[in-house]
């Protein structure tokens, strides 16, 4: 059993044990407050009756044995607002020391999740000046509206409870504090009583700064000894621990207490009751050196990269980093920092080295590999099939098909500042890219942490900044969204007759451009003889970019089944608008990625003749949007000229070489031009 401080008190090991795995509630009451300058509960009793001018019982009448019953008679006799206000105003005093306090909010809080576990009988708001930031109803609730006490994962109790309700705006008539009050928490309402039993019933509790004979512990051990006795059962619970102090150098009897189904763990009170608070700040600190050793394990293994240290560590870390059941994230938060600059010292980022994706990545597909041998044995049992395993580089990357709005994993969230510290990283951005050819993107919160690193870290590369800025993008334009077969349910309805507003539509989504990335040809190519080039200088070096169709493999079938249709050069001329919005916006993609300007753009590699031309022919499908709009165009030209005219001054307004192009072709096609118009475009475009 371990003794935290020298002849502090021995605190059994089922109750560290209990601690660790989240099956402890705490409960304090008025000795905690003491040591930062407030009374116990007899000494409140007693500052009212002085405050209010009223002469108590003697210091030995029987009658302080019920100091509630006492605080009931005041109220009786002078108001009970007035008794009210004067509690309020001796407990609102400022704290002279809160270290028991923030010892034990750090013993409340909980390993396998956030939130804690702790319940003060006390109406003071030192716990939340202990610890700044407490919401209420979130983290913290006071009677007579509590929280379920459930002890389970998915709707468990996490949070600060004032059991006996919390100081607040006057009148505070939800405080117990007289034998009225107790009366109707733990015998009439009974809300109070129901709490405690239940908490009695699934939980180890450790109660603090009470006494044997406290009014608050006979209240809550008698409303779980009720419960008992109503039920006529007798059911299992845990145990109830509790800190008792006594003087000199003989241990009271522990009788008094097993009667109460209390285990008692005595600590000499000399010197203000010094060794429990050195004991509940040394557990505290013991407990959160519990993650010392695996928070060093990572510090020491991260900085090397997994393929250049013995498996053995890998291995470790792994563990550390993402194993540990009920982690909560602590070892992905500690990895992700490694290597921070010390803004004090200069230092520079060093982070863990992006190969250990890998080894996360690898550890993942071990999991799932693992998971489904469990599913085929459980099949072949027919046993209930094992709940799905919890991955860790897999969620950060969704299929683009899942659009839930999913909640990551702890161990995945921390990993985030991890990844974002590597955005300058060429290992970084294959890897995306390799997420991104597997019909995947990143997920929303690793979006929205590399926009914020752009928009408030350093300035990367101009090549970088415009490749993370894509990816982290949340338009379509970003990734491929599979669609189903689009392109024949269009063909189905042209062969129809559908309205033609309905085919535009159909036709509209099929040409909607998305970008394609690819590992940068430069840099696979690229010999120790070339001229370095700093990584991410330029798009070109950091990903090759091609620009697609969302429906490409089946736009030839719809522009056969529209040429079938009456007319088809003026239905292709009633969408000029929408294929040069089409062709718009696939220079736009290629701009994104700094390959289209008004000087030079894909189009004079990709479309080598503006004008249809054999010459066309086995280029990037987009290409055929010129085929579209130079149909539709003609058409215009010999039919509304007017029209013809119109476009291509629209043209002229569109800032990428492609447009200038069709517009150099039609003027010279089109009579409807003159000779000074085509110079002067000659002479100015």
């Amino acid at each position: 059993m371990p003794q935290f401080v020298r002849h502090g008190p021995v605190v059994p090991d089922s109750l560290v044990q209990d601690l660790e795995d989240d099956r402890v509630v705490i409960f304090c009451g008025a000795g905690i407050s003491m040591g930062a300058g407030l009374p116990d509960y007899r000494g409140l009793v007693e500052h009212c009756f002085a405050e209010l001018g009223q002469v108590p019982p003697g210091p030995r009448h029987k009658d302080w044995d019920w100091p509630d019953r006492l605080l009931g008679f005041l109220e009786s006799r002078v108001s009970a607002a007035r008794v009210r206000e004067t509690v309020v105003e001796r407990l609102s005093q400022p704290a002279r020391d809160l270290d028991m306090h923030r010892a034990i909010l750090a013993l409340a809080r909980l390993r396998r999740s956030e939130g804690m576990r702790l319940i003060t009988t006390n109406f003071d708001h030192l716990f939340e000046q202990a610890e700044a930031g407490l919401l209420p109803g979130h983290d913290y609730h006071a009677g007579p509206i509590l929280p379920i006490p459930r002890n389970d994962r998915t709707a468990s109790w996490r949070s600060l409870v004032y059991l006996h309700g919390r100081l607040g705006a006057a009148p505070n008539t939800d405080l117990v504090l007289t034998s009225a009050d107790f009366g109707r928490a733990y015998l009439t309402e009974a809300w109070a009583a129901r709490f405690v039993a239940r908490l009695f019933a699934d939980f180890t509790v450790l109660f603090i700064g009470y006494s044997l004979n406290d009014p608050v512990l006979r209240y809550m051990t008698d409303a779980f000894a009720a419960e008992d006795a109503e039920a006529r059962v007798v059911r299992a619970r845990g145990p109830a621990y509790i800190f008792t102090p006594y003087r000199g150098r003989t241990l009271p009897p522990r009788q008094p207490f097993t009667d109460r189904k209390l285990e008692p763990i005595f600590y000499n009170q000399a010197r203000h009751h010094r060794l429990l608070k050195d004991t509940l700040v040394a557990w505290a600190e013991a407990r959160a050196d519990y993650l010392a050793n695996t928070l060093a394990l990572i510090r020491r293994i991260a900085p090397f990269r997994p393929d250049r240290i013995a498996p053995t560590d890998t291995d470790n870390l792994l563990w550390a980093v993402a194993g540990r059941a009920g982690d909560d994230g602590h070892g992905a938060r500690t990895f992700a920092r490694v290597g921070e600059p010390d803004p004090g010292r200069a230092t520079p980022d060093v982070p863990a080295p992006i190969e250990w994706f890998d080894a996360f990545e690898a550890r993942d597909r071990d999991i799932v590999e693992t998971h489904r041998r469990q599913l085929e044995i459980a099949h072949e049992a027919e046993r209930p099939a094992p709940a799905a395993p919890a991955l860790h580089i897999d969620p950060l990357f969704p299929v683009v098909e899942d659009h839930r709005n999913s909640v990551l994993p702890s161990v995945s969230r921390n990993l985030i500042p991890w990844l974002v510290r590597h955005l300058c990283s060429e290992g970084l951005v294959d890897r995306i890219i390799a997420k991104l050819r597997a019909n995947r993107r990143l997920h929303h919160q690793l979006r929205e942490a590399v926009r914020r690193r752009l928009a408030d870290g350093p300035t990367l590369p101009d090549g970088l900044q415009r490749f993370w800025r894509i990816v982290s993008s949340e338009g379509y334009w970003t990734f491929a969204h599979a669609m189903e077969h689009p392109g024949r349910v269009a063909a189905a309805a042209i062969a129809t007759a559908a309205e033609p507003a309905w085919l535009r539509l159909e036709i509209q989504s099929a040409l909607r451009p998305v970008l394609d990335l690819d590992v940068s040809l430069t840099r696979r190519v690229q010999t120790d003889e070339d001229d370095p080039e700093t990584f991410g200088e330029r798009f070109r070096g950091v990903a090759e970019v091609e620009v697609k169709l969302a429906d490409q493999d089946h736009l030839a079938r719809l522009v056969e089944i529209v040429d079938r249709r009456p007319e088809p050069e003026r239905f292709w001329a009633a969408l000029l608008p929408d294929l040069t919005y089409a062709l718009t916006a696939v220079l736009d993609v290629y701009a994104a990625a700094d390959q289209a300007t008004i000087a030079v753009d894909p189009s004079t590699y990709q479309r080598p003749s503006v004008v249809p031309h054999d010459q066309n022919r086995n280029h990037e499908q987009w290409t055929s949007l010129f085929d579209l709009l130079w149909r539709g165009w003609v058409y215009l030209d010999e039919h509304e000229p007017h029209l013809g005219r119109h476009y291509v001054a629209r043209w002229r307004t569109v800032p990428y070489l492609a447009f200038r192009r069709l517009c150099v072709a039609a003027m010279a096609h089109s009579d409807h031009f003159s000779d000074a118009e085509r110079l002067e475009l000659l002479a100015h475009d």
